[in-house]
């Protein structure tokens, strides 16, 4: 009896890990969720780093979020939504978030606006994204519930996360996806509130749904503008998240899942990862693209940069070379000044990057042999990431060296790479005069990514 009923668990147990096969949580979204490589962009979407909030053995996050889609275009685009279905199977589950492009027409059908367009003979609009929420914005959400649902695919509405468009400390109505635009009377004003659509398509169809709109609100406002700006929305614009961004909207989508009672089931499958577990997930991501980038091929490219093509700071020229503002070498110097420096920059293409292999630069110290050297790299205006990738604490005294590095440096598109020579001067105690740095030509060689 014994052996009999621990075969019917043994068996139990063997069916329970069969079916468990990892189920699938898809997402479908637009930009603020896709995938971006490392070597093109600074973008991160959300969608990203979900993988890192459930268990990989029983859920594998499938993110799909397109750039530039809309309702519409990702319902209606052959390779998005019905590639999408190909993916799914019964037990998956499904979060849907659109809005951004769903607006390109200011709450407007592009239907709609174009046959007053025509009727007024004006030209019509190519952009064919716009829906108008409260008719085809819940049509095609409705679309994508019934035809997952059909398939046995759990749908889950999340409303997006909100642009970083600030008034007072406070994300406005815009940033909120709730347009208002003039009536055709001209006397009263339409609601376009694609959230508060989302919501009712929701309730009406029984579907849980997420409010990443106002989490996202809650967290950009407690963060500030400035911060939300140069940590979250590092990208150029006020829509597109950088890695930061990506992250913590990624943690906002996790504790929403893990807080809604209608999604009981996927409690146990989700987590929060410790510190250490979540940034060695994102330290993989990005040195995956890294090293498609630097193994990838390209057009290569040599780049000179004379003396004067640079930005200055703390320092003047004097006697053909450089030396702090007002000539003197301060007393008791032991390591490089961050606010004392020499800076090139290399921007990469708007839409391609660019991968840095070679450094070339030809150093002079005049005057002393107690001048030293740091060149430290960074990105973007703030001078992020900062790297140092050569030291000489020990220049040679009236002799011209060559600093050459084999320096591998991926750098995204649109983005800009500083280079910052940081000269400090051994004074033996004293402050010192008539010691001078002198640089020669900067060449840099390296691939245009394609």
């Amino acid at each position: 009896m014994y052996k009999q009923f621990l075969t019917i668990i043994l068996c139990g147990l063997f069916l329970m890990t069969a079916s468990a096969a990892p189920r699938r949580v898809h997402t479908i979204g637009d930009s603020t969720m896709s995938e971006y490589k490392p070597a093109a962009t600074p973008k991160r979407g959300w969608g990203m780093y979900l993988q890192a909030f459930f268990n990989a053995d029983s859920i594998e996050v499938n993110n799909r979020g397109k750039s530039g889609a809309s309702t519409r275009t990702f319902y209606e685009t052959d390779n998005l939504w019905p590639s999408v279905k190909q993916q799914m199977k019964a037990g998956d589950y499904l979060i849907i978030q659109f809005a951004h492009n769903d607006e390109k027409c200011k709450g407007e059908d592009v239907y709609v606006q174009n046959a007053k367009l025509r009727a007024e003979g004006k030209d019509t609009l190519t952009d064919m994204r716009g829906t108008e929420p409260n008719t085809t914005y819940k049509e095609y959400l409705r679309k994508f519930i019934d035809e997952a649902r059909a398939m046995g695919v759990k749908p889950i509405l999340m409303s997006p996360i909100c642009r970083a468009y600030f008034k007072d400390g406070r994300i406005n109505s815009e940033g909120r996806h709730k347009l208002t635009v003039q009536s055709d009377d001209g006397q009263s004003t339409k609601d376009k509130d694609y959230v508060r659509c989302m919501r009712e398509v929701a309730e009406e169809t029984g579907v849980p749904f997420l409010d990443m709109t106002a989490k996202s609100q809650e967290m950009y406002e407690n963060a500030g503008q400035e911060t939300c700006m140069t940590r979250y929305f590092n990208c150029g614009d006020k829509t597109h998240t950088g890695q930061e961004g990506g992250m913590v909207n990624a943690n906002l989508a996790y504790l929403l899942i893990k807080n809604c009672p209608d999604l009981k089931e996927l409690h146990h499958l989700v987590a929060l990862p410790s510190l250490e577990a979540y940034s060695s997930y994102i330290r993989a991501i990005e040195d995956k693209g890294k090293r498609e980038a630097f193994a990838a091929k390209g057009k290569q490219f040599t780049k000179e940069l004379k003396n004067g093509k640079w930005k200055m700071e703390n320092v003047e020229t004097a006697k053909g070379g450089i030396v702090p503002k007002g000539g003197l070498w301060p007393a008791g110097e032991i390591d490089e000044v961050a606010n004392r420096y020499i800076e090139y920059t290399i921007p990469a293409e708007k839409k391609k990057g660019m991968v840095i292999e070679t450094i070339t630069l030809p150093v002079y110290a005049k005057g002393g042999d107690g001048m030293n050297l740091h060149i430290n790299y960074g990105f973007g205006d703030s001078f992020r990431e900062v790297t140092t990738i050569y030291e000489n604490t020990a220049l040679p005294k009236n002799k011209e060296l060559i600093v050459k590095l084999n320096q591998p440096i991926l750098v995204p598109a649109g983005e800009k790479l500083h280079l910052r020579i940081l000269p400090w001067y051994d004074s033996n105690g004293k402050p010192q005069k008539g010691k001078y740095l002198v640089l020669g030509t900067l060449q840099i060689t390296g691939k245009q990514l394609q």
